[in-house]
């Protein structure tokens, strides 16, 4: 068991006493990893609405930005960015729609949309020369971003991105409205425990009070998301003509285990990035960031010391 595991067992069982409130305990643990990794919660207003963002305070020439996925949040990313370790000046936001960022259901969440909502928060923190982070969703609105704003950009790195289409997902068709799509509709334990196993092919220790408090979470959100993934549909596919036109340094990195989207779809995304990098990790499902943040961290780190020696 490693150490990280046995100190969070510990901080749970002690917050517990604390607390018998599952979502207070959950908020209390997403707490404690932000602190971990040295990240700061931040919010700004813009055009829009708010954006709720995470940042550290490490001076740095590389800036990392990260655009988490459908259904994430900005805590997605906690244990990959202390995997990092202080190296880079780091920025996670919440899209809308998603964490604590504005989520009014008017508001509208096609992938180009949410792309010019990323470019307006990059304006408003004059961020340049950004390494853009995109898992899943957050790939398809980073290739958007890429294709309208790569001039801001050092660098992209898709991990099991949605966007391009070589084969579907394992027995499932994340485009159906039914008990079928893992994604859609989660109220109830057992629909829970199907998203993580399709999400998941070598899952973290998720103890079961948090649980709870993320079912909890996801069925308050269930008539959001429903609207979410209406409009994530409308320009998340078929998104060839903008990849081939990509020419900065991309890296893709995918788990070959991703029942979500097809290992064949990484290929087919290094075959139309002129010059990118392809990274399989063994033995991992869709969300290496939270099944081998370690891992994923050193090739992270080996693409970037390629780019900026």
């Amino acid at each position: 068991m490693s150490i990280q595991k046995i100190i969070l067992i510990v901080l749970i069982a002690v917050l517990s006493l604390m607390t018998d409130s599952s979502t207070k305990l959950y908020s209390m643990v997403m707490t404690y990893e932000r602190y971990t990794a040295g990240l700061e919660k931040k919010s700004i207003t813009l055009d829009f609405g708010k954006i709720v963002y995470l940042e550290n305070s490490v001076k740095s020439d590389e800036t990392l930005l990260f655009v988490h996925g459908f259904g994430g949040n900005k805590d997605t990313w906690n244990r990959l960015i202390e995997a990092l370790d202080e190296k880079y000046h780091v920025i996670v936001i919440d899209l809308p729609g998603h964490g604590e960022s504005i989520s009014e259901k008017t508001l509208g969440y096609s992938m180009s949309e949410q792309a010019e909502r990323v470019y307006a928060f990059v304006e408003a923190k004059q961020l340049k020369d950004i390494y853009l982070f995109g898992h899943s969703m957050g790939g398809a609105i980073a290739l958007h971003y890429t294709g309208s704003h790569e001039e801001t950009l050092k660098a992209l790195i898709l991990i099991d991105a949605m966007g391009l289409e070589k084969t579907k997902s394992d027995g499932v068709k994340l485009v159906e409205r039914s008990d079928k799509n893992p994604l859609y509709d989660v109220c109830t334990e057992e629909r829970l425990e199907t998203l993580l196993h399709y999400s998941l092919h070598k899952p973290p220790y998720i103890p079961d009070i948090i649980k709870e408090a993320m079912l909890k979470e996801k069925c308050e959100r269930r008539d959001l998301e429903k609207i979410l993934y209406e409009d994530m549909y409308k320009d998340v596919c078929c998104l060839n003509d903008l990849a081939k036109k990509i020419h900065i340094p991309t890296l893709i990195l995918w788990g070959d285990k991703d029942r979500m989207t097809h290992i064949d779809n990484a290929t087919l995304f290094h075959d139309t990035i002129q010059g990118s990098t392809l990274v399989i990790l063994k033995e991992i499902g869709h969300v290496p960031i939270l099944e081998d943040p370690e891992r994923t961290a050193d090739e992270v780190e080996k693409f970037i010391g390629k780019v900026d020696p």
